[in-house]
């Protein structure tokens, strides 16, 4: 016997009511022959997300630790790079194209992978530009503004980064808006990182990178050997392609070279550090967060 709502829309809408019938006794002949969808429910995406490293400590990628990527530069000395690679360690191959970063750039990055560990990757992080320049300890005039927009879309540039297993091919920030009224920012980080940050990355001490601002070569040294547990022994003449210096005499370089360690060593970045006679740099350094690859990476000599 049909049920009051059958009766009205039988008599409303004789057609639908037909149709609703097929379709219960389609369901039904489903059930009975075991074809009905599954009830499980689906399970949730996977949450990709950052290491959650300290306060005090900035993560950034190894490979973008031990290479010329950010070099050791002047802002004023930047070129502009047509996807060539860039000098790196056995091992990582690089390529950028765009205008060439610099430690600058990397306090930036540094800095938004910082807010980014607190969301899953590919999250929309908000940011205050007063609030983010303040965090990196600058001023808060217009010019830091100017310069803090500059690098980020710089940091927008296309890269590919090839470690191990893992090849990425992107940017290190994926995309970023900015309110010119508000000054507010909202800025994505590629979840596809995930996999170099699985392969390592390295935690750099936040208030001794500041007291070594201004200083690119001391600044991009810190960084570089924060990335080992144990630092190699390193040419001269390695270090100066790997840092991107524009110092072709070599032992201009070497004296350099010198006055970055004795700033390194005044900050608590570094014990010992000796060139000896065979242009061979040794590091004795303090300990870091360095979460490293399974394999170790061999090193240019």
């Amino acid at each position: 016997m049909s049920n009051a709502p059958d009766r009205e829309l039988e008599q409303s809408n004789p057609e639908a009511l037909a149709s609703l019938r097929r379709m219960q006794a389609l369901h039904a002949a489903r059930l009975a022959a075991g074809d009905a969808e599954p009830t499980e429910p689906r399970p949730l995406a996977k949450i990709i997300q950052l290491p959650l490293w300290p306060e005090p400590v900035r993560g950034m990628l190894n490979p973008t630790l031990r290479s010329a990527l950010f070099s050791a530069i002047q802002s004023k000395d930047r070129c502009f790079i047509n996807y060539e690679l860039i000098a790196a360690v056995n091992g990582l191959e690089i390529r950028f194209k765009g205008e060439q970063l610099n430690q600058e750039d990397l306090e930036v990055c540094a800095q938004v992978f910082h807010l980014a560990r607190l969301h899953p990757l590919g999250d929309t992080c908000h940011t205050a530009a007063h609030a983010f320049l303040k965090s990196l300890g600058r001023h808060t005039g217009k010019s830091e503004h100017v310069q803090l927009h500059a690098s980020l879309i710089r940091l927008q540039q296309p890269l590919e980064i090839k470690a191990g297993r893992y090849s990425y091919s992107g940017s290190l920030v994926m995309e970023g808006a900015k309110d010119d009224l508000t000054r507010h920012y909202v800025i994505k980080v590629n979840p596809k990182l995930a996999p170099l940050f699985h392969n390592g990355w390295t935690g750099l001490d936040a208030e001794q990178r500041r007291q070594l601002r201004g200083k690119p070569l001391a600044l991009w040294l810190h960084a570089f050997y924060a990335s080992h547990t144990q630092p190699y022994p390193y040419k001269v003449e390695t270090l100066r392609d790997l840092s991107g210096s524009r110092t072709k005499d070599l032992k201009a370089y070497r004296q350099n070279l010198r006055q970055a360690f004795v700033h390194l060593q005044a900050v608590g970045a570094i014990a010992e550090w000796e060139i000896d006679g065979e242009a061979l740099v040794h590091i004795c350094k303090v300990p870091t967060i360095t979460c490293r690859q399974r394999k170790p990476q061999t090193t240019k000599k």
